[in-house]
């Protein structure tokens, strides 16, 4: 993994044979290995570790219902860092029969930053959203992206056009653009 090299990666899964699938996978690579756990948990029973994370990815199947999806994503409102990121799998349109929707107004909370709803093979949207605290108060400002207008983000979003290059500097790693 070449970017991120300073960061950790806490995996959480109900299943115990998907995270002994996804440890396979890293495995070949000691020194990638040795940055990501896989713990066999319900997110909704941890607490104090979501106040470490400056980043959680929420996976597009965790939650299959709205109602469930919801529950989730209150309870990440309600221990992750003020500040800290989430990014968030989705669906839009047809796409939709294969995984769940997230919809803006599901993400008390947080601030949305930005949606990105793919337009090719890839099936899943992302939203990325900042927990609301000390950094996040204000009104947030919704970037709709798609592949023509990539070059609008990088030459509005401060110089920093990708969430790669987001991380990286918060993770004190130089940006290789």
């Amino acid at each position: 993994m070449r970017y991120l090299k300073g960061s950790a990666f806490h995996n959480y899964d109900l299943d115990e044979k998907a995270n002994a699938e996804a440890a396979k996978l890293v495995e070949a690579d000691p020194g990638l290995a040795r940055r990501f756990g896989f713990r066999t948990e319900n997110i909704m029973g941890v607490k104090r570790a979501l106040a470490r994370y400056n980043v959680v990815f929420l996976a597009a199947l965790v939650g299959m219902g709205r109602e469930e999806k919801r529950e989730v994503i209150d309870h990440l409102a309600r221990h992750m860092a003020p500040g800290a990121l989430l990014v968030v799998r989705s669906a839009h349109g047809a796409r939709a029969f294969l995984y769940p929707v997230v919809d803006l107004e599901d993400l008390k909370g947080f601030e949305v930053l930005s949606v990105y709803h793919p337009g090719d093979e890839v099936i899943n949207s992302v939203i990325v959203a900042r927990k609301k605290g000390e950094q996040g108060n204000g009104p947030g400002m919704v970037m709709q992206t798609c592949k023509c207008c990539e070059a609008f983000a990088s030459s509005h979003l401060g110089g920093h056009g990708s969430l790669v290059e987001e991380l990286q500097a918060m993770d004190g790693q130089p940006s290789s653009y």
